[in-house]
């Protein structure tokens, strides 16, 4: 699940009503979670618009951010040193999962109340996936070991491996026309406006690291296309040819952009184009441009406006916490006790580093939600 924890770099200062939950401490004591914390895997530790989280998933998610941040430090994280000047690597991490377990909770919500569930493929891709899992540790015993290793059960990493199969269903219903989700040519129009989208094809040449010399031959021969693309009859046909010939790959339809994301002196240059007129040379902040203005790519603003829904409706979700458990957990020593725990059972006959990896392909999309 390495891309969807790239992606954990979202604002968290959602709306949150923070309150104590009285109830639901849970009562297991299996798994080196419990070991690490004290905590209970089964603990109700938060609540996202009404939906449980338990312990066993959000530890789940911290560990792994744990491990990531771990090994791009390479090997050598300190989880109490400063991150920013108000953060420190610990504090990230627990921001970090409680941003998934917000994404997951409301996806799985939004699922339920369209009355979306797994379908039988989606069963038989999850048993399918669960039975390499098997294969790859050689026997059921060992898969079993690698989840112990991993500190979830099978029944958690089940539900943690469907969500992104949900997505997938909202993420089609929503940008198919037909689509019980679809918002609606109106509402979509509006959207593009209010968002400043504009689509074109754009050839880039790339002057990073560069000095001013290297720079101006690279404008020249910009400056050579750009000639060439305004004298075409053809601009497509000539666009395709151009940019096969700099060895660039992209979309006949397009890049659809707006300001706030992308290159500000592109988007203006773009947005002074009428459509399938070609610009001059456009000098972003790494490198020049020529742009080709295109209508504007209906299916993409789909794809945008279903990414932003959903970020909408995590950012806004209201979070009760258990205050007593959910405080309490200390990610530095979490991660210290978690990894001591990991070393002796890796002293065991089948130990090994869990690396446990779904192959769903909404996994990359639903990774966009958090951007």
């Amino acid at each position: 699940m390495k891309r969807l924890i790239a992606m954990l770099l979202a604002s968290v200062a959602a709306v949150m009503l923070i309150a104590y939950l009285d109830t639901g401490s849970g009562k297991r004591t299996d798994g080196i979670y419990y070991k690490a914390t004290g905590i209970h895997p089964d603990a109700q530790l938060l609540e996202v618009n009404g939906e449980t989280v338990t312990a066993e998933e959000y530890l789940y998610w911290l560990s792994y951010v744990c491990e990531y941040l771990n090994s791009m430090a390479g090997g050598q994280l300190d989880l109490n040193a400063p991150l920013n000047d108000t953060t420190t690597f610990g504090e990230y991490a627990k921001m970090d999962a409680l941003n998934t377990v917000k994404l997951y909770a409301v996806t799985r919500a939004w699922a339920a109340e369209n009355g979306m569930a797994l379908t039988q493929e989606d069963q038989a891709a999850l048993e399918a996936q669960r039975q390499q899992y098997v294969a790859y540790y050689g026997s059921e015993e060992a898969y079993l070991h690698q989840l112990e290793l991993l500190g979830i059960s099978g029944e958690m990493l089940h539900d943690i491996e469907a969500t992104p199969y949900l997505y997938l269903h909202l993420h089609d219903a929503f940008v198919s026309p037909e689509g019980a989700l679809y918002p609606g040519e109106e509402a979509l129009a509006q959207f593009g406006s209010d968002k400043g989208y504009m689509t074109a094809r754009l050839l880039y040449f790339g002057t990073t690291g560069m000095d001013d010399g290297e720079k101006g031959d690279v404008r020249i021969k910009a400056e050579r296309y750009a000639e060439k693309m305004q004298q075409a009859a053809d601009k497509n046909a000539t666009f395709a040819q151009l940019e096969k010939e700099l060895g660039l790959e992209t979309n006949g339809a397009g890049l659809t952009f707006r300001e706030e994301t992308s290159d500000p002196e592109v988007c203006k240059a773009v947005a002074a184009l009428e459509e399938g007129q070609v610009s001059g040379i456009i000098e972003g902040s790494n490198g020049y441009y020529v742009a080709l203005r295109m209508p504007l790519n209906q299916q993409a603003l789909l794809e945008d406006l279903f990414q932003e829904h959903l970020q909408e409706m995590k950012e806004s979700a209201k979070i009760k916490y258990h205050n007593r458990l959910y405080h309490q957990i200390d990610t530095a020593e979490f991660y210290r006790r978690l990894t001591e725990e990991r070393t002796t059972l890796l002293q065991g006959p089948m130990g090994q580093v869990p690396t446990l990896e779904p192959d769903a392909k909404s996994e990359e999309d639903m990774s966009k939600t958090t951007k």
